[in-house]
């Protein structure tokens, strides 16, 4: 068994728990040893985003705090949010610390400390392909799912093979739309304070999954990170449109239970199991 502490992310607790519930046990039937430090709180990403950097790094500090005296790897359930501890942690946690009256000699030691943790941060599709044994993918794919590679994962942890490879071990064959490399235009507290150009841009990826849904047999929109689905989600129900869409580790639950459903069998999916 290997020790992983679960890093759910303020998007999952808030919106969408049952997506953590899933994760959980995706990672525990590829044997990981669970645990969940329960004073955990935000990663400081969307203060931070917003230019609150001495908020940020109060949230920042915290996380160090919480998770340096834990075992293995931290999973974190985002790759935004992976990207915010492994990225910006140790520059905003020292230069937050001088421009308190804090010491050169405590922001090195406060940057030591976040790099550390950073080393140990993974988002969930990489913990599974770096830490399990290289499972073959299953031949024979039992449904097709629009993938969408949210920006951080693509452009600062590199993950653009992982999430697609752990579709295809469990039976789902990864589907890419044009324009994939493109913002779904969620960004966090860029879709309410540029709400315009946000919505553009979710229609735009709409467009293209709509497109991707009429060339394949596709049953399901999905990603690695749940605030580009969420905020997609809420802009198809505004359009007074419908379409099943999970996270990651919810549709490779239903894998993992042979809960998977052709498409045409997969109106009012309930995302919730």
């Amino acid at each position: 068994m290997k020790p992983v502490q679960l890093f759910v992310t303020c998007m999952v607790d808030a919106f969408r728990p049952e997506a953590g519930i899933a994760a959980a046990r995706v990672l525990e039937r590829r044997g990981a040893a669970l645990d969940f430090p329960a004073d955990q709180t935000c990663c400081g990403q969307f203060s931070f985003n917003a230019g609150y950097h001495h908020e940020a790094a109060r949230l920042a500090r915290h996380f160090v705090h919480v998770f340096e005296g834990t075992e293995g790897s931290i999973v974190a359930l985002s790759g935004s949010c992976a990207a915010m501890v492994i990225h910006e942690y140790p520059s905003l946690i020292a230069e937050d610390v001088i421009s308190t009256g804090g010491t050169t000699g405590e922001a090195a030691d406060w940057k030591e400390r976040a790099v550390r943790i950073g080393d140990r941060v993974v988002e969930l599709s990489q913990w599974i392909t770096q830490f399990t044994e290289n499972s073959p993918e299953v031949p024979n794919p039992v449904v097709s799912a629009v993938l969408h590679q949210g920006c951080h994962m693509r452009r600062l942890l590199k993950a653009n093979v992982e999430p697609e490879a752990v579709l295809r071990q469990a039976g789902i064959n990864p589907i890419t739309m044009d324009d994939a490399d493109q913002c779904c235009g969620f960004g966090g507290t860029y879709s309410m304070t540029e709400w315009k150009v946000s919505t553009a841009l979710a229609d735009a990826k709409w467009y293209s999954v709509k497109k991707t849904i009429h060339e394949h047999n596709i049953a399901c929109l999905t990603s690695a990170d749940l605030g580009c689905l969420l905020h997609l989600e809420g802009r198809q129900s505004r359009l007074g449109e419908t379409f099943p869409v999970m996270y990651l580790a919810e549709l490779i639950d239903r894998a993992d239970q042979g809960m998977l459903m052709e498409k045409g069998e997969t109106d009012g999916w309930d995302t919730s199991r």
